[in-house]
């Protein structure tokens, strides 16, 4: 089992925050992060286990979970960086695709069809 394309300094140039450890002693992929930020009313919540392709993501506006999605062995999560935009692409499978954008606004877009 192979892990996730995005690599831990991508998440922290992505979210911009530290992640918390379920261990400390344990490295990237093999450990659990979880990412925790506030984006004016916003607050977004993201934990990955990279080697094991799991990871959940929930979006709340104003104390209210608006948006909730929970992964177990995605195809893969990639991160890609432009001129203008930060983006986070989880692939959930061959055809589901979730990306995440945090700056200039929250934008989250989901792509699903047949093959």
């Amino acid at each position: 089992m192979s892990d996730v394309s995005v690599e831990e300094l991508d998440l922290l140039s992505f979210f911009e925050v530290e992640p918390s450890r379920a261990d400390r002693n344990i490295p990237w992929p093999y450990n659990d992060f979880s990412y925790q930020l506030n984006l004016g009313q916003y607050k977004v919540s993201f934990s990955i286990a990279p080697a094991y392709k799991d990871l959940s993501l929930s979006v709340a506006h104003n104390d209210t979970q608006f948006y909730s999605f929970k992964g177990l062995s995605v195809k893969d999560v990639r991160y890609h960086k432009d001129a203008n935009f930060e983006t986070l692409e989880i692939i959930v499978s061959d055809r589901d695709i979730i990306r995440l954008r945090l700056r200039p606004n929250l934008v989250i877009t989901q792509d699903a069809g047949e093959a």
